[in-house]
């Protein structure tokens, strides 16, 4: 207890100096901060035996393969919060670079860190290979690249203790080399207020954040849902989230942000490697998976607006990268297109996709890679370069090959989503999307000026930077 009895002597001594109440751990650097709740944590967790650490316990399962460059950021993260009953069970997947032996030395000086070995090379095979060997009352994720952020286990538990809901979800930010930005914009939007014991049918903006390391379930919920990462593939965070989703009696929904996601420099990430075929399939066949598992748990509603989502963002920034793309990936991704286009073709989803998506969509299921491509060389995706028009009551985006008879994209593609609609407002001053209507006769257009930036509404300038699902 020796450095529990340190920070209170602190307290002591500079009360004494100022004849005030102060904390020290707020007059300190951060890493000493860290270095001081670690030794903390590792002190109080030394007096519980390992077979009682249940009740109030958070097992943390944190999957590696090579990460080593990462991975005493991460586990510090997890180790240094002030939240201390966590067991992090880190899996490692036959690491070559130093990985294994790290984590052998955490094991060493924290009993809250558990090691196992295995050669599987699917973080989700190893996920699952964890959630049998772990204890606590609550159970959490953590890739061993990405950083979790103070305090977000303690809002976490908090907030599901409070409202009894089965899970809570917190937003999160990316982190690129030593800076951080902000998710995809729809990530910030699902999380804009507050939500406690909320379920799908009441906020479906949610279903955007499917990642698992930003949540914190309830073990007991887990077990009983029958949760379980489908092995092989990638992106099966999604099937998970549509099943915890749908079969939660309630969530919460924070309004802050619990992890960093770190995007690596040199694309090493499996997220990152969005042209690979491979990648673009599974893309594709997690998503209609997890549609599956929402029309069956949840209802045709709430599947209708996650396809919308999908077709919106997800698939999208997959089309964004087609410029990387070799012919075997893109035809990957018109097998994909194909697989929802009985789908996608109803007026009730076609509606609420931005245009932008819904010409390259177009394009890519009539096999035209060239003018796919051109679509994007044009600025396609940069929705604020081209014009508004009105035609027939109605706004449409005047994107490359809208009026080319040869290209015969039909006009319906280049109808304009509300959301897109409000980026224009929102570049243009227009307060209310009606007026912006009103304003686009069938004769005259509204082009943006000082487009460099993406307002809400638009992807365009962020989220496809690094061609991400989020």
């Amino acid at each position: 207890m020796f450095y529990i009895a340190l920070v209170n002597s602190l307290t002591g001594r500079l009360r004494a100096l100022t004849g005030r109440a102060i904390t020290p751990l707020r007059t300190l650097t951060r890493p000493a901060l860290l270095r001081i709740r670690g030794a903390r944590g590792r002190a109080l967790a030394a007096s519980v035996p390992p077979n009682e650490r249940e009740t109030g316990w958070i097992s943390v399962i944190m999957p590696t393969k090579d990460v080593v460059g990462y991975l005493d950021e991460s586990l510090r993260s997890v180790l240094s919060q002030g939240y201390w009953r966590v067991e992090v069970v880190v899996v490692d997947d036959a690491s070559t670079d130093g990985t294994r032996e790290r984590i052998a030395e955490w094991e060493r000086r924290d009993s809250r860190v558990r090691v196992f070995d295995v050669d599987v090379s699917d973080p989700n095979a190893a996920r699952n290979f964890a959630l049998r060997r772990t204890t606590g009352e609550f159970l959490a994720f953590l890739d061993g690249d990405d950083v979790l952020l103070a305090g977000a286990y303690r809002d976490l538990v908090e907030s599901i203790r409070r409202t009894g809901s089965d899970f809570a979800v917190a937003g999160y930010e990316r982190r690129v080399g030593r800076r951080t930005r902000p998710a995809a914009f729809w990530i910030d939007e699902a999380h804009a207020n507050r939500l406690d014991r909320t379920t799908l049918a009441e906020h479906p903006a949610i279903m955007v954040n499917a990642v698992q390391w930003s949540k914190v379930y309830r073990r007991e919920f887990w077990d009983r849902a029958g949760l379980r990462f489908p092995e092989g593939g990638h992106f099966q965070d999604q099937v998970v989230s549509a099943e915890g989703y749908s079969r939660a009696t309630a969530f919460d929904v924070l309004t802050r942000r619990a992890v960093a996601w770190r995007i690596r420099q040199d694309g090493s990430s499996m997220t990152q490697q969005g042209v690979v075929p491979r990648q673009i399939a599974d893309r594709f066949s997690t998503s209609i998976r997890a549609l599956e598992v929402l029309r069956r748990d949840a209802g045709p509603e709430v599947e209708r607006r996650r396809l919308i989502q999908y077709l919106s963002n997800d698939i999208a920034i997959a089309a964004a990268s087609l410029p990387d793309m070799g012919g075997e990936a893109f035809d990957a991704l018109r097998s994909g297109l194909e697989r929802l286009a009985p789908s996608i073709e109803r007026r009730d989803v076609w509606d609420d996709v931005p245009a932008e998506s819904k010409v390259l969509y177009a394009l890519i299921l009539a096999g035209d890679e060239a003018r796919a491509r051109a679509y994007i060389e044009q600025g396609g995706l940069d929705l604020l370069r081209h014009r508004l028009v009105g035609i027939g009551g109605a706004a449409f985006v005047a994107l490359p090959f809208w009026g080319d008879a040869d290209a015969a994209v039909e006009l319906e593609r280049f109808r304009a989503a509300p959301r897109e609609l409000r980026a224009f407002a929102h570049e243009l001053g227009v307060d209310a999307v009606p007026a912006l209507r009103e304003s686009a006769r069938d004769d005259g257009s509204h082009r943006s000026t000082g487009a460099e930036r993406a307002p809400e509404g638009s992807w365009s300038g962020g989220a496809r930077d690094e061609a991400l699902v989020d």
